[in-house]
């Protein structure tokens, strides 16, 4: 997660939590807090509506997200004449690594896929380059591979290939252990 992310949630929960509690405050019959909230109602009254319009936002987007947003899958499922065929996702992404090693100079290829029912909706393909030179004609060399492998082994279509490529001189060396 990406830092901005993690204090923008942040930002949001505690708003959360001071509206909670602040409201909780509200029901509980404490003669302090209420003598308190009736002298600072200027600035306390249009800060609580503040929260609670920011609660209310932030569980209406997580309502949105949970109709709208499609599932994925952990396999995928093929029909056919003679039945169904079940995929599972770690059998998808070792087809896809062995076809980037066998076809290019690439070390330590990692593909992670995102599955829906019928089809993969995207492919993250992380390798390693021996290739120091133009990779990024070799990324995209590497994107038409995957691409062309789901779609003659599997005959699955891919909607988003993402290729990150690093030069082979940003693998960190392996150092021997003495024991």
């Amino acid at each position: 997660m990406r830092p901005i992310t993690k204090i923008m949630l942040g930002i949001i929960a505690v708003g959360g939590l001071l509206q909670s509690v602040g409201f909780g405050l509200l029901l509980w019959p404490s003669r302090e807090f209420t003598r308190f909230y009736l002298q600072q109602v200027v600035w306390l009254r249009p800060t609580m509506i503040g929260l609670t319009g920011l609660v209310a936002l932030v569980f209406l987007i997580m309502l949105l997200v949970a109709i709208f947003r499609r599932s994925t899958a952990q396999s995928l499922i093929l029909a056919g004449e003679d039945g169904d065929l079940t995929l599972d996702k770690s059998a998808i992404e070792n087809t896809v690594a062995k076809a980037v090693v066998a076809q290019h100079f690439a070390k330590s290829v990692a593909v992670a896929v995102s599955i829906r029912k019928k089809q993969v909706a995207r492919m993250r393909i992380e390798a390693f380059s021996g290739n120091s030179k133009d990779l990024k004609a070799e990324a995209k060399q590497i994107e038409e591979t995957a691409r062309q492998k789901l779609q003659a082994c599997l005959g699955i279509p891919v909607k988003h290939v993402r290729v990150h490529l690093l030069p082979a001189t940003k693998v960190k060396a392996k150092t021997a252990r003495v024991i």
